[in-house]
Parts: structure tokens; sequence; C-alpha cells
């Protein structure tokens, strides 16, 4: 039996247990009557039985890894009887975004490297290209000299941007990932430009990097994680493999999805850092940039310590 006649033959099958899991993740077994417990448990034991023979016949392909996460998702509910809304988010937070973090590291890792190609390209040769600041004299004297830096300018140009950033880098995706590449890359570009621009005016590099690390390092993480889904639709587009595009495309979107609840996490933790911790004043910048390194440091215990 080949991939694609095995999906048409189960593929209503798993669609229903779908359906079931999105009513468990919203009320809880205790929302499912005694028959359509027992449906459960026949759909669950069945989409087992799928997986380890997509397992074993299509090894490469990508139904196993679709029916692996939902048989993963399933068994939660199949196995722990008493679930809510508070035992589902902490579940999200501590398995379920970790692993979808690390699923698709590959994605989010292509979009880090064009982030930063476009910022270290404009850092060291932002001469040979317009600076996007408009003059670049006014841009210097708007934040002051080195010792009196208006940390509101700088606060508010990255949240707004970034958070912007990471919309936009999902959501363009769906163009076959050349939006994505270029929100990426022109981000990379602007970010670049304007440090490199600061170094060129003799400006206190520290302070500079002290009020916008402490909130930046989880709002890049953002954009990155961002960026991978919207590369992963773009994947899903462009190489379906053995499945049709448009079976490749909502494996693909579903699991871009999954990764969206944990950004928007991700970047009300900046906001917050940058509202009540970034512009303190009695804070020296070297420890607002251990905040920094610190931050980074729980974000890859988060993301990589296995849980489950």
């Amino acid at each position: 039996m080949t991939e694609a006649r095995f999906i048409s033959r189960h593929e209503e099958r798993w669609k229903t247990l779908e359906a079931v899991n999105a009513r468990l993740l919203c009320g809880g077994i205790g929302k499912l009557s005694a028959t359509e417990v027992r449906e459960f448990a026949r759909l669950y034991r069945l989409a087992s039985y799928h997986m380890a023979y997509a397992t074993t016949h299509f090894p490469q392909g990508q139904t196993r890894a679709y029916l692996n996460r939902l048989v993963g998702v399933s068994h939660n509910y199949f196995h722990v009887r008493e679930t809510g809304a508070i035992s589902d988010i902490r579940r999200y937070i501590t398995r379920g975004f970790p692993r979808a973090v690390r699923e698709t590291w590959r994605y989010s890792g292509l979009a880090t490297v064009l982030f930063f190609a476009g910022l270290f390209f404009a850092a060291f040769y932002g001469e040979m290209w317009p600076t996007p600041f408009g003059d670049p004299e006014a841009t210097v004297a708007n934040l002051g000299p080195p010792e009196h830096w208006d940390g509101t300018f700088m606060s508010a140009f990255f949240v707004t941007n970034n958070t912007t950033v990471a919309i936009n880098a999902f959501v363009w995706g769906i163009t076959a990932g050349i939006g994505t590449l270029y929100v990426l890359i022109y981000n990379g570009l602007i970010v670049g430009a304007l440090f490199g621009l600061f170094h060129r005016a003799g400006a206190d590099m520290m302070m500079a990097y002290s009020l916008v690390l402490p909130h930046g390092v989880v709002e890049l993480a953002a954009i990155f994680l961002s960026g991978g889904a919207g590369l992963m639709i773009a994947k899903g587009m462009l190489l379906p493999g053995t499945l049709s595009r448009k079976h490749s495309l909502v494996l693909h979107t579903r699991k871009a999805v999954a990764l969206i609840p944990g950004i928007a996490l991700l970047l009300i933790a900046a906001a917050l850092i940058e509202g009540f911790f970034t512009p303190l004043g009695g804070v020296s910048p070297g420890y607002k940039l251990l905040f920094a390194g610190l931050t980074g440091v729980g974000l890859a215990v988060w993301f990589w310590k296995r849980s489950d």
C-alpha cells in the first residue's frame, strides 16, 4: 500500500480523533459521555496501530510524524483522567511548547541565520547603503550623548518592531516563504544598521546593548520561532514529498500553529521585562547584560531539557 492510499483510507478517523482532542483541550475528559469515551478509546488505539504501521512502512514520510503527534496528544487524555484548563496550560508550557520547539529547530535555526546575516552585513557595511533612520546625526542626537541615552526611545522601537516582525514572519510564510525571508533579512539589516550607526558615532555600546538585550533576548527568540514557523509553512507548500501538496501544507501548518501560543508568551514576557527592568536607572549596564545572558540560558534549558 502506498502512503497516499494509506492516508486516504484512514484520514477520516484521524480527523475525528483530532476533533475529540480539541474538545478535551477545552473541557477535559469529563466533558465526554460514556459512549464518547469508549469511541475515543477505540480511535486512540486505532491511531496507535496506524502509527506503528506508518513507522514500519513509511519511516521517512510525514504521516509517521503526524500520527506520532496525534497519538501523543491523545495519550495524555487517555491515561490522565482528571484534567482542566490549568493543567492543560501547564502541560503546554512545560511539555508541549518545548517539544514543538525541538521538533522544528531546523526551521527556527535557518530563520536565525537569515536575521543575523542581515544584521552583520549592515553593522559592518552599513555605510554602503542608505540608513533607514534618515539623517544619521539626527538619529544619534535623538538618543542624546552616550551618558544620557533615551531609554524610552530605544525600548519602544524594539518592542513595537519585534512584535510586528514576529507576526509578519509567520503570516508571510503563505507566500511560499518569500515574505518570511524578506521580513527576517530586512529587519536584521535595520537592527545591524542601528548599532553600526551608534558604533561609528562613538556611542557607549555597553549602554546601548544594556537597553536592548535584557528583553531583546526573549523577543529575538520569538522572532526566530515565528520565522521558523513561516518557513515551515513554505516547505509544506513547495516540498510536499510523497504527500499531496494540500495534505503536506496542512501538516506543516499544524506544526507551525503549535508554536503560536508559546511565541505569544515570549512576547508578553519580553514586554514585562522591557517595562519593569530594562529602563531601571539604578541597575548598572553590566548587571543588565548578565540578566540577558541568564535569560538566554533559561530559554535554552526550557526548550531542550526533556520533561516527557
